[in-house]
């Protein structure tokens, strides 16, 4: 809960006057309240009339800054303000468009005191401070909010273990008040991602959506479906509300009266797929529970999910130039972007953890090497819970699952006899066990290594058919891959060697190859419940490992957020 709120700043009531004082136009003698007022806010790391009054977090930056000030006011010059204070006090409230509350940020209340300021009302000095510190301190965290987010990822459960970007909040104030311009700091200072950009393009749309949103569908009762062609009284209230969310672009015109409703049937039909594909819903056209219970989250819930994931695309560190691997958990998809040209030339369905239990981690890390036809070596957990416990009932398990015994990981690993005592020794860690290559091992014909503490990597699966299904998260945390070869064909496209078919033979091959990278490729994976694609076309699923839920609740405790550091 928000802590120390006031209605508004005791300055409003009071005002703030451009005119100096004869004690502040002498730059000899600076006011006594006015360094009071500034001593005390310092010293304390506490200002009483701001939104979130704890300062913590900029309690440093703000000695940097006042302590070179003889009138100990930062954007006031014997008195009078410096030339670009109206235009920053004004920018505070594009706060908003990168999902950023600007109540957050005092914009409003800054900028009612900046007009009552500009009126010539006699003003307190000890206002005026007040004024100026707020104004720093609000300026200071949007700045690094809009750089590189507000919660510190590592507090969470993110393993972004990569430097954030460095951002001098002294010297980048310093230089604002030269020039005024903090739209376009913020501009400059955003994450440079295509993926940041629609996103922020998405939310200046869904915020206009809301604040005229249609009619809500009806709900179904248990068990009830509306399948095409069948009549249903609320097949008007959905057409508004495709419209209104872009997947039905005109009225339907092949909807006919029946007794008891409209007949759901044509276009509107076509839009529901579309709205079940951006979803995450079987594409089937069928209306049931979960179809009317996604239509029916309002567009307020949509922006909210927008404003986390930007603050989330705020923890990456800079890319720079390279071309990167991205799967986004919840969405069940991996891309490959290269940011010179803002494409993805490869784009694939994927399998993640199971919710429960098995959760893919959240991290970054560098793709070193491939392995086509490679063994699978299960996790100890797997062996310990499933498949030693299996081998011990039944003699033959290992053999029906083309697994055996080794003593070592080499590949040359002589196999052992499934016995008793050697399973034991797996148990014991004194030997090993492992699935042989072929088109029935369970991680397919292809494996692509980025060395982790958590042991996650990619790779292919002898079950394609579950890539046919909305939700995929059936694994036990690792990455199941729709299109491996293709895959391959990209991260290795610099090894001209590798084409198509040889990356082919080597999946059909005897033995496992493996095919170093020639430079490393990044890997992010992360989590969003909202994407943009680079069609414009945006996606909408549900907070399958309840991360949204996570960040929400950590932002409504406000500033100072927790810090690893």
């Amino acid at each position: 809960m928000r802590r120390c709120r006031v209605p508004v700043f005791v300055l409003f009531s009071i005002g703030l006057s451009a005119a100096p004082s004869p004690r502040e136009a002498a730059a000899a003698e600076p006011d006594a309240d006015v360094a009071a007022t500034v001593t005390m806010v310092l010293t304390s790391a506490r200002h009483p009339e701001m939104a979130w009054p704890e300062l913590p977090d900029v309690v440093a930056t703000l000695k940097e800054l006042y302590a070179g000030e003889p009138d100990h006011l930062f954007w006031f010059t014997d008195g009078q303000p410096v030339p670009g204070v109206a235009s920053v006090v004004r920018a505070l409230a594009l706060a908003d468009e990168h999902g950023l509350p600007r109540a957050d940020y005092d914009a409003d209340r800054l900028l009612e005191a900046w007009i009552t300021l500009r009126s010539g009302a006699p003003v307190e000095p000890a206002r005026r401070a007040l004024f100026d510190l707020a104004l720093t301190t609000d300026v200071a965290r949007l700045v690094a909010a809009v750089q590189h987010g507000r919660v510190d990822p590592a507090t969470l459960r993110w393993g972004y273990e990569a430097v954030p970007r460095s951002l001098d909040r002294a010297k980048v104030l310093r230089d604002l008040r030269g020039s005024g311009d903090l739209a376009r700091l913020l501009g400059e200072l955003q994450p440079p991602f295509s993926h940041y950009a629609r996103a922020k393009a998405t939310l200046a749309r869904y915020k206009k959506m809301a604040a005229t949103e249609p009619p809500l569908v009806p709900a179904l009762a248990k068990g009830q479906k509306i399948e095409p062609g069948k009549p249903w009284a609320g097949v008007p209230a959905l057409a508004a509300r495709l419209r209104a969310l872009g997947d039905l672009a005109a009225p339907a015109a092949a909807t006919t009266p029946a007794s008891d409703g409209v007949a759901y049937q044509g276009a509107v039909v076509e839009a529901v797929k579309s709205f079940q594909r951006r979803h995450g819903l079987e594409p089937d056209g069928v209306i049931g529970r979960d179809t009317v219970a996604a239509l029916d989250v309002s567009l307020a819930q949509r922006v909210r999910q927008l404003e986390l994931a930007m603050e989330r695309m705020r923890w990456l560190p800079d890319m720079s130039e390279r071309p990167s691997v991205f799967v986004n958990l919840p969405l069940f998809r991996l891309w490959a972007s290269d940011p010179r040209t803002g494409e993805e030339p490869v784009r694939m369905n994927v399998v993640v953890g199971k919710s429960v239990g098995h959760m893919t981690p959240v991290f970054l890390d560098q793709m070193e090497y491939v392995i086509f036809r490679p063994y699978w070596n299960p996790p100890y957990s797997i062996i310990v819970n499933e498949i030693v416990p299996h081998a011990r009932r039944d003699p033959g398990y290992l053999a029906r699952q083309n697994m055996e015994i080794v003593a070592s990981g080499d590949d040359g690993a002589e196999a052992l006899a499934t016995t008793a005592e050697n399973l034991s020794g797996v148990l014991a860690g004194r030997l090993r066990l492992r699935q042989k290559p072929g088109p029935s091992n369970s991680l397919g014909l292809a494996k692509f290594i980025f060395p982790n503490a958590d042991n996650i990597y990619m790779h292919g699966t002898p079950a394609p058919q579950v890539f046919a299904r909305a939700r995929r998260d059936f694994s036990h945390g690792c990455i199941r891959l729709e299109d491996p070869a293709r895959l391959a064909e990209w991260v290795l496209r610099d090894q001209p060697e590798w084409t198509r078919a040889k990356i082919d033979a080597a999946m059909q091959g005897e033995r496992p190859t493996r095919v170093n990278l020639k430079q490393k490729l990044s890997v992010v994976l992360f989590y969003d419940t909202v994407h943009v694609n680079s069609e414009g076309v945006v996606f909408f699923v549900s907070d399958i490992y309840g991360d949204d839920r996570q960040l929400d609740a950590v932002l409504a405790q406000g500033y100072p957020y927790p810090t690893r550091r």
